[in-house]
């Protein structure tokens, strides 16, 4: 089974962005030769954009990401 852009992480309380934030590649799949991308959303939860399958084993890693003009953190 494969599941489309799927949130990975809410953060419930805590700060969060006006805007929605592409973090780039945020994970490895393993086994697989790609890498999955993220965005930060502005109710606090981190997405994986294209999905995951029901196989797939998810390896994250530490990023640093620049703040883009125009976004605040509330």
């Amino acid at each position: 089974m494969k599941v489309g852009d799927y949130s990975v992480w809410l953060f419930e309380e805590g700060v969060k962005p006006s805007k929605t934030v592409g973090l780039g590649c945020i994970a490895n799949v393993a086994g697989i030769a790609y890498g999955k991308q993220a965005r930060w959303n502005t109710n606090g939860s981190v997405t994986l954009i294209g999905g995951v399958g029901s196989s797939d084993i998810v390896q994250c890693f530490s990023k640093t990401i620049p703040v883009p003009d125009g976004v605040e953190f509330v």
